[in-house]
């Protein structure tokens, strides 16, 4: 025996039955219940359609926020990049070893010995040992202003001194050269000054230019080397302190 409801069921279009059957094959063939069924859905894609429109203008708002954002931050750092670029130079070159340098400060080998007086000169050539030293503790580090103090030792470990020299844009800078060759001109430039201070006919000025004399024989290969080599170590103490 067919299935029936305890109830009967009613119809939008009016139709009704307690048989179960009979119900289910009306509501898959009834216009009424397919077109309420149809006007729903199509309101539910409506709103969903609605809802995305929404969702696409809110990520549109945001996106022009960041974009304005980002062009005021760009902006900054164009101010930043100008204002950096009109700032004089005070950077240093590495590819050349060249370092931006006081102006004042007198180019390596062009010292002022204004400060020097003759007495002072005297005194040294009395001590032919320390003499050439001295002279150039005294010129290099007793200038006033600190207008020679063109030469310097950047790292302790390194054989590398640094001296003031002239760059190619006509601007004063630290150059690296070898211990060695600026500890040779300084020897050979200050013991030429004091050698044309000297005279002979005193008695400091003759002791001082025999001891000069040993010491360039020295230096061609006479005892080894040991006179010129102690010459050059005492001119290093006298820069690196």
């Amino acid at each position: 025996m067919p299935s029936k409801y305890k109830e009967p069921r009613v119809c939008e279009c009016g139709y009704e039955s307690i048989w179960m059957s009979n119900w289910s094959t009306h509501k898959k063939s009834c216009k009424l219940v397919t077109h309420v069924v149809s006007t729903g859905e199509q309101e539910r894609i409506a709103s969903l359609e609605r809802q995305l429109v929404a969702k696409d203008e809110q990520m549109k708002e945001q996106l022009a926020a960041k974009d304005e954002q980002m062009a005021v931050q760009l902006a900054a750092k164009d101010r930043q990049i100008e204002q950096l670029i009109k700032k004089p130079r005070t950077v240093h070159n590495t590819t050349n070893n060249r370092y931006v340098v006081e102006q004042h400060i007198n180019v390596f080998g062009k010292e002022s010995i204004n400060h020097i007086t003759p007495a002072q000169i005297r005194s040294l050539l009395a001590d032919p040992v320390n003499a050439v030293p001295q002279f150039i503790k005294l010129k290099y580090r007793r200038a006033p202003g600190g207008v020679n103090n063109n030469v310097r030792i950047p790292n302790q470990k390194r054989a590398i001194y640094q001296v003031v020299v002239v760059g190619e844009d006509g601007e004063k800078q630290w150059e690296n050269q070898a211990k060695g060759d600026v500890l040779e001109q300084l020897y050979d430039d200050n013991s030429g000054e004091l050698e044309i201070e000297a005279d002979e006919d005193t008695r400091e000025g003759l002791r001082f230019l025999n001891h000069q004399d040993k010491v360039k024989e020295s230096a061609s290969g006479a005892d080894g080397g040991r006179r010129y080599k102690e010459q050059l170590d005492k001119i290093h103490c006298v820069i690196s302190n």
